[in-house]
């Protein structure tokens, strides 16, 4: 078709093409959050979204894909060994958020995801990289869910 070769008018429906949901070429879900570092050996890394950043004094957010906040617990042998509270970047986009976010959560190796309930996207994206997902009330903190769910002595 004349629009898919060289030079042509470019009013194609692929990506890249102007034509997409939101961005040019993307899904439309705002800036990009580079990948945490792996956690080290041994080491259950933990997802959590919230309201604020205050790490495991943080409340669990209603929402998840679209939380202001992500929370990354690391534990080992029961203890806590590191906190990261992140602004959720992917949260104002426009579509496909829940997908992204679950693929930086992959990403970034976590293992384990606690959340009130998730969306269909994310939920296909975790359940097939087989990441654990426990299901704890909002507003009860990020510290609390984890003590709960037995993850931390």
């Amino acid at each position: 078709m004349w629009f898919n070769q060289p030079g042509g008018a470019g009013y194609g429906r692929g990506r890249g093409m102007g034509r997409g949901r939101g961005m040019r070429g993307g899904w439309g879900y705002g800036a990009s959050m580079p990948p945490l570092p792996p956690p080290p050996p041994r080491t259950l890394r933990i997802a959590a979204t919230a309201d604020n950043d205050q790490g495991l004094n943080a409340p669990i957010s209603y929402r998840f894909a679209r939380a202001p906040f992500i929370v990354i617990v690391d534990v080992k042998d029961g203890k806590v060994v590191n906190v990261q509270s992140l602004q959720n970047l992917f949260a104002g986009g426009a579509g496909g958020v829940g997908i992204a976010l679950g693929q930086w959560l992959l990403s970034s190796g976590v293992s384990l995801v606690m959340a009130p309930r998730l969306g269909p996207n994310i939920s296909m994206v975790l359940n097939q990289a087989g990441v654990r997902v426990e299901t704890v009330p909002p507003g009860i903190t990020v510290g609390t869910a984890l003590a709960r769910l037995g993850l931390v002595a």
